[in-house]
């Protein structure tokens, strides 16, 4: 009998240490899938010579948008975000630059920078992220970016022209990446309807 009981505290204690292993083991986080926005238009002009510096002030963004989650709607009024599916940084983060790079492309500019800039700059564009997400309440899927643009003189603060700019771009299949190749070709139609805005009024 005693050596039974000796070979079931044995097991106990082997079952017990495994099971406290296991609690105490690193939890396996799930997979990630990471999306960039990176499209930009092309510009086949140029080079145009006016002096005139343009200072790009960071993207605000919208609180609900305002992250590196994906968000995306169901139906109207609702909003939710995908679970393994998100940005690679936050909208403002990955608009910027492609904003700077467009200006730059167009050839209109002496030199677009971005703040901090020592350099002495005429207008200052800022812009507002007021959605971008993948819209599911409509057949085919589409992925609506919408942008407010301002543009102000540096001498007296002059606001030159305002103007909100809305795109929704149909979705090749009702995915997260379905919206990304959607998301891509959004930001290049707006991106430039932006820059010719941008280009138009600091004539």
């Amino acid at each position: 009998m005693k050596l039974i009981s000796r070979f079931i505290q044995s097991i106990v204690i082997v079952i017990t240490t495994f099971l406290l292993a296991s609690c105490l083991s690193p939890v396996k986080s799930e997979q990630q899938n990471i999306y960039t926005l990176t499209a930009v238009p092309f510009y086949n002009s140029a080079k145009v010579n006016r002096r005139i510096t343009l200072l790009v002030a960071p993207p605000e963004t919208e609180i609900a948008y305002d992250t590196t989650q994906m968000a995306y709607t169901i139906m109207p009024y609702q909003m939710a975000y995908f679970g393994k599916n998100r940005w690679a940084s936050t909208p403002s983060q990955m608009l910027q630059p492609l904003i700077v790079q467009t200006l730059q492309n167009s050839h209109r500019f002496h030199a677009v920078v971005i703040p901090p800039s020592l350099a002495r700059y005429d207008y200052v564009l800022n812009t507002q992220i007021s959605k971008i997400q993948q819209d599911f309440t409509v057949q085919p899927a589409m992925f609506n970016l919408v942008i407010n643009a301002q543009l102000n003189r540096l001498i007296g603060g002059q606001v030159i022209a305002t103007k909100q700019f809305i795109v929704n771009e149909p979705m090749p299949m009702n995915s997260p990446y379905g919206g990304v190749i959607a998301g891509n070709q959004a930001t290049k139609i707006i991106l430039r309807q932006i820059a010719d805005f941008v280009i138009r009024n600091t004539r």
